[in-house]
């Protein structure tokens, strides 16, 4: 009741599971059935222009997709069936996302509405506060001081102190099943070197077992300890340290399928993880042993803390780090290109491309960049996952696919790929102008009106223009753009209009559709003209805006829309 088909389907497109709750409706979308040669002259030859949808909802997308999250969690949500939500390592948070989180705490709709006293939902979120405070301008700062001065949030302030002298001395008691009056000496010394840290402590003791420092004695039918030689052990600065030195001690090939695993940040996500094992089996044992040493969770690929993914990944060299990312990467992009699955998107395709930018990054100088055979393919996984991050609202992650994927093309791009290249400036345009990175935008710009063959082909290029005009406040020269644009499509329109013009107009669209009935208009057919098209957008978009400028010309625009719908057909701007 809450949410609508069509919003259901854009909700799927974050969480899959939604298909597979409401089969209903997902058996009633038409999907593209093209062949996979299909895909690839669309890729090359198809109209290069961007789905108008996105180009004209740039501005809404994001807050549409906000609307329907809150609305599904207000649908799940109940007084007497209240929801919790747990978001871990807040430090890490992107502006996107923790927008997304405050829209929907100070949304009132999860409060219950017969008593406002009654909670619907609770959020927990961990961060790290030693990270977020050592920065001024933390994105987590500014959004505390948000949720703590909303009367729709209610926050408790959990501060998760270190381990005391007494807790770890019980965590000691209870981990080698001994009392905790014979436990006290050794706790207090691993207090010292830990300074209460769990994690650390946990990772110190396992590090006295493996050096026999801490072993079961079968004569005293107990764990026993030599506390000097404890005493004795270095401190190190941190976890990673000493993680990093227990990793060396495993054997090489189970270090290098960690580092392999590192590369893909704490998790490896199942679909990349088959395209490793099916190139390379050997991982498989590799992981397990992993699991058995309680570096990986037991399930899947993912590591137990982050802190560890973090100490196998600089066991490497900058070298090492970008010639593992580079051979993640090529690996993944071959598997796509040769299942025909770089066409359309993919899950692997992120993961493909965030290893093959991530390699770049590393290694920018390396000659293996020179290889036009990969130029085409990686340009052409950065240009899909960067459409893919518009359609999800991640415009910053967006601009950086899109400019990487620009940054692999050849010099001769605008002759020899003339499609690709113009569809990924165009996507970069757009992305730069939801970013308000203006000065971007327009060296993407000068490049589309510079090379492009024809006028249509600069369309897309100039609409975002005149939409970054138009928001910061440049109105006479964003119309006046458009009554260029306009001219150039063949709509022109006089500098002066009298009165008398405005009526003879008027009276013209009255007896035109004199004519039509209700029903005859909602039946009409579909607008089939690309460049008609375009001058109904522009003309629809200029209204809220002409009348500011140029008030007398809106009563043209608006009865142009209206005759133009009626010789070629009607569109969602009719």
């Amino acid at each position: 009741e809450n949410l609508s088909a069509s919003g259901i389907v854009v909700l799927s497109e974050l969480m899959p599971s939604l298909c597979t709750l409401y089969p209903s409706v997902f058996a009633s979308i038409v999907r593209d059935d093209c062949s996979d040669s299909d895909d690839e002259e669309r890729i090359s030859n198809e109209d290069s222009n961007m789905d108008d949808d996105i180009i004209s909802s740039a501005d809404t997308v994001k807050n549409r997709l906000h609307y329907l999250f809150r609305r599904l969690v207000h649908s799940i949500a109940r007084p007497e069936h209240p929801l919790l939500l747990c978001v871990d390592d807040l430090q890490w948070v992107d502006e996107s996302n923790i927008e997304l989180l405050y829209r929907l705490l100070t949304d009132s709709d999860h409060l219950n509405n017969d008593n406002g006293g009654s909670q619907r939902l609770l959020v927990v979120g961990t961060y790290r506060d030693g990270e977020v405070q050592a920065d001024d301008e933390h994105l987590l700062s500014d959004y505390l001081k948000k949720f703590n001065s909303s009367p729709f949030v209610s926050v408790t302030d959990i501060q998760l102190a270190t381990l005391n002298k007494s807790d770890t001395n019980a965590l000691v008691s209870e981990a080698i099943q001994l009392p905790i009056r014979q436990t006290r000496a050794l706790a207090d010394v691993l207090q010292i070197k830990t300074l209460g840290n769990p994690l650390f402590l946990k990772e110190v003791m396992k590090s006295c077992v493996d050096e026999k420092l801490l072993h079961p004695s079968l004569a005293e039918r107990r764990w026993i300890w030599d506390l000097d030689a404890i005493r004795a052990l270095p401190i190190d600065d941190s976890v990673a340290v000493l993680l990093t030195r227990k990793l060396r001690r495993l054997p090489e090939k189970l270090q290098t399928a960690l580092k392999v695993a590192s590369c893909f940040g704490l998790q490896i996500e199942e679909k990349s993880l088959c395209v490793l094992l099916e190139a390379d089996e050997s991982l498989t044992p590799c992981f397990e042993h992993a699991r058995q040493e309680g570096i990986l969770e037991s399930d899947g690929v993912r590591f137990s803390h982050d802190i560890i993914q973090q100490a196998v990944y600089d066991m490497m060299s900058t070298e090492e780090k970008g010639e593992c990312h580079y051979g993640i990467g090529i690996q993944l992009v071959r598997h796509l290109f040769s299942s025909k699955e770089a066409f359309h998107f993919h899950p692997i395709t992120f993961a493909a491309a965030k290893q093959i930018n991530l390699a770049k990054f590393l290694m920018p100088k390396e000659d293996l960049w020179k290889d036009h055979s990969l130029s085409i393919p990686l340009a052409t996984i950065n240009m899909k996952a960067g459409e893919r991050s518009m359609e999800v609202s991640d415009f910053q992650s967006a601009l950086n696919y899109l400019q990487c994927g620009i940054s692999f093309l050849p010099e001769t791009q605008w002759d020899t790929n003339y499609g690709l290249t113009l569809r990924l400036y165009e996507s970069a345009c757009l992305a730069c102008y939801i970013n308000t990175r203006t000065d971007k935008m327009t060296e993407f710009l000068e490049q589309i009106l510079k090379n492009t063959n024809t006028f249509e082909d600069k369309l897309n290029g100039l609409f975002v223009l005149v939409q970054t005009l138009t928001s910061s406040g440049k109105l006479s020269e964003s119309m006046d753009k458009i009554l260029f644009i306009l001219n150039k499509l063949g709509e022109s329109f006089p500098d002066e209009v009298t009165p008398r013009e405005i009526q003879d107009v008027l009276m013209s669209v009255k007896n035109t559709l004199d004519g039509y009935s209700k029903e005859d208009l909602i039946s009409y057919p579909r607008l089939n003209n690309k460049r008609i098209h375009w001058s109904l957008k522009l003309m629809a978009y200029a209204l809220p805006y002409i009348f500011m400028i140029k008030p007398r010309l809106l009563p043209l625009l608006g009865c142009r829309i209206v005759k133009l719908s009626i010789k070629h057909g009607v569109a969602s701007e009719s």
